[in-house]
């Protein structure tokens, strides 16, 4: 059984990044992350390898000796996103939740901004702040089925919210673990 109370932990925030074959992206985006929050935020990196077949695992390893902010969590096979962000999130021991993209998709320097927003609300744990992913790297094909998903997902739901595919977010850890698991789920959260 996990410990979701946080109070006995210094972690305001948690950088969590799901990742399923992505061993280039480990060391770069790590560092990223720790340019990006060092004297931001008291904040910890929760990486959540979705059974990899590649060698995310040792890239992993070899950061966690390097990086003491790095948590490192393993799904032994590919379980999707969704379900790699809730552990993520589940193991985090901070009250705030960044997520991430592991393919350096997401830029780690928006998190404070984010984050910030986010604090300034009078509730935060009703509060949701998304990134939108203005420069994505994608092909067009790929690029063409987010925007009719999205549109569809938009016109049915009303959130007014332009990429619900962007990774990176920004909410309350307690609100996250209060809501119901379904796969898909991280497109599903702004709304």
């Amino acid at each position: 059984m996990l410990n979701s109370d946080t109070s006995s932990h210094p972690f305001e925030i948690a950088i969590v990044v799901p990742v399923h074959n992505e061993a280039e992206n480990i060391r770069p985006l790590i560092t990223e992350i720790s340019a990006a929050m060092d004297g931001v935020a008291n904040y910890e990196i929760v990486y959540v390898n979705d059974g990899s077949l590649d060698n995310t695992s040792e890239m992993l390893d070899e950061m966690q000796a390097e990086q003491p902010r790095l948590s490192v969590f393993k799904h032994e096979k590919a379980c999707g996103q969704s379900s790699a962000v809730a552990t993520g999130v589940r193991h985090a021991r901070a009250t705030y939740i960044a997520t991430l993209d592991g393919d350096g998709q997401n830029d780690p320097a928006d998190i404070p901004a984010l984050f910030a927003k986010l604090k300034e609300a009078e509730n935060p744990d009703f509060l949701l702040v998304a990134g939108w992913r203005a420069k994505r790297k994608d092909t067009e094909w790929k690029r063409f089925q987010s925007r009719l998903a999205n549109g569809v997902r938009s016109r049915l739901l009303g959130d007014n919210t332009p990429d619900t595919g962007c990774g990176l977010k920004v909410f309350s850890r307690e609100a996250f673990l209060d809501m119901p698991r379904f796969d898909h789920m991280h497109r599903y959260l702004p709304a």
